[in-house]
């Protein structure tokens, strides 16, 4: 295989990545569709693109097992390649990753090598990359687009209420290892193949039935096209209307509408909590503190996840473990979304210090494993919210805050001088999108390839400094592009740890950073890539209003300090 066929596979991959949605919940659509409006009226589709079938190679179909050389089958070769393709990563020396890993692998095979170790075994070695020519590189290139678009033409649009509609996420995910996200339970698992039977297509009554063996429902109600289960995590996963489609992109607006409902009563809403974190109905007061703890910290409910999650926790699923007490303080400590560590210190003012006696009540007598908000789920917390406010969830928070954040900072840097370059105004731009990932606690584990472009950047700033420029006009554009490169280098540091892309993607009301983008004299588009623009249309088509204008009054500030752990 070429450089260039493994460099568009991965390509491949991270595009059906990013098109998989934050749309937590949504499991309820399969149970209780009665209560969604409906979406449609006609939907019809031809289903979804599958990936190839693994082409065994007789380089790479043997192994050898505690000295025995074995002819593999084609699922176990595709097992052994995909293990190959690691060695040398830091996967391959996790100790989790490699015993999920064998607990698959292994069960395709007698059971006198059911005990081996990674070490017991030799994996097939890959063959070296063909080295092709540009134009080579280029044929193929070509070859695979010319197939692409053609499988796209098939699956990639539906025919929604007789609008031709494109579809996102349309070619169903490979088989591979799963790697997770932040130190996940599951990592190195193997994912296995969907078939046609796993899965179940969402379609008018009246629409063509595509040839296979899917299930087919007629659910109006569903924004869906196909889903079915992932056989590792259990949990179902969604293809989805693409993000530039009507539908979903009145679903986006009305995400962040609701958080501007917020704003407008957030008061309120903080009022009716703190009411009832006294309430004589010790479920109200969990409810209740568990909301405040959402509104606070900007924590997440706690047991909605989606399909790559393991055991994440949230509000509603603390355990006295995930505490400690301090006076007038709270630190909290578990693996939250993603399953990335999640530390931050609650410092309460007196007139919230009902919710730290409520956690020391709720704590009271129970061991280390148990939860504090025992009885209380998510369903529980949305609807209280609702009462508080009409159409309130927990995670109307999330885009509240994030939103509010970004706001705050952009207000206090809106004026820039005359002759201000473009990288000065994107650089602030950059730092709200950082606060509100902060807030949100979206961590990353920084890229393997981090270092190496950081120092890229380091040499080609010194090499710029070198630079003498001969008249007044090439000093000045030095000198830019000099600043310019200090503030990459600055972002790329700061934003080692923090995924921004989660923030600006599903939390920040693009509203906000158009409406300073315009006083600030800025194409409000640079701020997102070309995909995200899709998904952003819709801003361009609303009016400027006092809620998103970053000349207005921000929300008043939580009466709350909050420490972020390191």
């Amino acid at each position: 295989m070429s450089d260039l066929e493994d460099k568009e596979i991965e390509a491949d991959q991270a595009e059906i990545e990013e098109n998989e949605q934050e749309d937590e919940g949504d499991d309820e659509e399969l149970e209780k569709p009665k209560l969604k409006k409906n979406h449609w009226t006609s939907l019809s589709h031809f289903g979804v693109s599958f990936p190839e079938a693994f082409k065994s190679d007789p380089r790479t179909n043997k192994i050898t097992i505690l000295g025995d050389l074995i002819g593999m089958t084609p699922e176990q070769e595709e097992m052994a390649v995909a293990w190959a393709k690691k060695i040398g990563t830091a996967y391959v020396e996790d100790p989790v990753f490699q015993a999920n890993f064998l607990s698959d692998f292994l069960k395709l095979f007698p059971a006198k090598y059911g005990q081996v170790k990674i070490s017991d075994i030799t994996f097939p070695t890959l063959p070296e990359k063909i080295e092709l020519t540009k134009e080579e590189k280029k044929a193929i290139a070509a070859d695979r687009k010319k197939k692409r678009l053609e499988l796209k033409e098939k699956f990639g649009y539906a025919l929604v209420d007789e609008v031709r509609t494109e579809i996102a996420n349309w070619v169903v995910e490979p088989p591979g290892l799963f790697m997770g996200r932040g130190q996940h339970p599951l990592r190195g698992h193997w994912k296995p193949r969907i078939q046609e039977e796993d899965i179940t297509l969402n379609m008018d009554e009246e629409a063509v039935r595509p040839p296979g063996k899917w299930k087919v429902i007629h659910a109006p109600n569903c924004m869906w096209i196909a889903c079915w289960t992932d056989k590792l995590s259990g949990k179902v996963k969604y293809v989805w209307l693409h993000d530039s489609s009507s539908i979903r992109q009145a679903r986006d607006k009305n995400k962040y509408d609701k958080a501007v409902d917020l704003e407008k009563t957030i008061d309120a809403v903080r009022s009716y909590i703190t009411k009832s974190m006294s309430s004589k109905d010790p479920k109200i007061r969990k409810i209740a503190t568990a909301c405040f703890l959402i509104d606070k910290l900007t924590m997440r409910v706690g047991d909605e996840k989606d399909e790559d999650e393991a055991d994440t926790v949230g509000a509603s699923t603390l355990r006295v473990e995930h505490l400690k007490f301090r006076e007038n303080a709270v630190d909290f400590d578990f693996f939250g979304k993603d399953y990335v560590r999640w530390q931050k210190t609650l410092e309460v003012e007196p007139k919230d210090r009902i919710a730290i006696e409520n956690l020391k009540l709720f704590t009271r007598g129970k061991k280390q494993e148990d939860l504090i908000f025992d009885g209380i789920t998510s369903r529980h917390v949305n609807d209280f919210l609702s009462a508080a406010a009409p159409g309130l969830t927990a995670k109307v928070f999330r885009t509240f805050h994030a939103t509010s954040v970004v706001k705050s900072y952009l207000k206090k840097h809106n004026k820039f001088e005359k002759g201000t370059p473009e990288f000065d105004k994107l650089y602030q731009a950059k730092l709200a999108n950082l606060e509100a990932a902060i807030q949100c606690n979206h961590k990353r584990t920084p890229p393997k390839t981090f270092e190496q472009s950081l120092q890229k950047k380091e040499e080609r700033l010194k090499e710029l400094q070198k630079q003498v420029g001969k008249t007044e006009k090439q000093k000045a554009k030095l000198t830019q592009r000099v600043e310019k490169m200090r503030r990459q280098i600055e972002i790329t540091k700061m934003t080692r740890d923090y995924n921004l892309n989660t923030s600006l993607r599903n939390y920040i009301d693009p509203r906000v950073y158009k409406s300073w983008a315009d006083r600030v004299g800025l194409d409000w588009k640079l701020l997102y890539t070309s995909t995200l623009q899709r998904k952003m249309a819709w801003v361009d088509g609303e009016e400027a209003t006092a809620e998103n204008a970053v000349t207005q009054p921000i929300a008043q500030e939580v009466a709350v300090s909050v420490k972020t752990g390191t």
